[in-house]
């Protein structure tokens, strides 16, 4: 009887957390008027599946999903090994002022983008980036423009000191170098951490509309949220059924990648519990 109620309660708990996808997807399938229906329906009378097809149309969907793709993929991997990096640093040498240094980065998580981005603006401009990609990109090598930058190093840096020490004194011993033990053995050990930040950078770069607006002016180097900006803007009526199947077309890779990564994050959760 426990077990039954236990998983009475997990199914509620889910059926609250899918509700708004529920309800997305709902909306994405009515006609305009059926939207203005009061009590709302739960289920669409006669769904509208071509509601999908304007959106592609007035969209031009495959330009904006094509440049958020390249924009997310690299600058995904551009953060991930630049944190990894700094965390490696920070979590298995030895030099001065490491302890200070690694206060001073964390520190950084409560600076928000809006503080910092007149001088990255600058920069972008001193650089020559401005209606490039490249702004979007390059500076994820770097870190990011994000507090993600931080969070990563943090992150990675927790579970590289749980690896134990004597791994990297034997491979030392057979002659391999800091970097050998760093590439070869401590990324595979932690691919759950790696996974997990991946997971979290990737979403961050693929929703952000604040950097695209401010560092882009062509409209065909634009990601996908500034689509679904001017697709809200495109309309003399608000089209929420418009909205909500272009905002379920561009969460469908989120979705692919968490249902793709789900064993790993799960992995790094069961070993933090383990650990605590």
């Amino acid at each position: 009887m426990k077990r039954v109620l236990h998983y009475v309660l997990l199914s509620l708990v889910a059926l609250v957390m899918l509700s708004p996808l529920l309800w997305m997807l709902a909306t994405s399938l009515e006609s305009p008027d059926a939207l203005l229906h009061f009590p709302p329906r739960l289920l669409p009378a006669s769904p509208r599946f071509s509601n999908y097809g304007t959106v592609v149309r007035e969209l031009s969907i495959g330009t904006y999903f094509f440049n958020s793709i390249k924009i997310s993929v690299i600058g995904t991997f551009g953060e991930v090994m630049a944190a990894a990096l700094a965390a490696f640093a920070f979590a298995r040498m030895e030099f001065r002022g490491k302890r200070v240094l690694f206060a001073v980065l964390l520190s950084t998580m409560m600076i928000p983008f809006q503080v910092t981005m007149i001088p990255v603006y600058v920069i972008m401009r001193y650089l020559g980036w401005l209606d490039s990609l490249a702004s979007l990109i390059v500076p994820h090598f770097f870190g990011g423009a994000f507090a993600s930058g931080a969070f990563g190093v943090f992150l990675l840096r927790q579970f590289f000191e749980s690896v134990p020490k004597e791994l990297e004194d034997a491979s030392r011993i057979d002659g391999a170098s800091r970097f050998r033990f760093f590439s070869t053995i401590l990324l595979p050990l932690s691919k759950p951490a790696l996974m997990v930040l991946s997971l979290f950078v990737f979403m961050g770069i693929w929703n952000d509309l604040l950097s695209p607006v401010l560092f882009l002016s062509s409209e065909d180097k634009m990601p996908l949220p500034f689509g679904l900006a001017v697709l809200q803007n495109a309309q003399h009526t608000f089209r929420y059924d418009l909205l909500m199947a272009g905002t379920l077309i561009s969460i469908v890779p989120i979705v692919l990648l968490y249902i793709f990564l789900q064993r790993y994050v799960t992995n790094s959760f069961l070993q933090a519990g383990l650990k605590g």
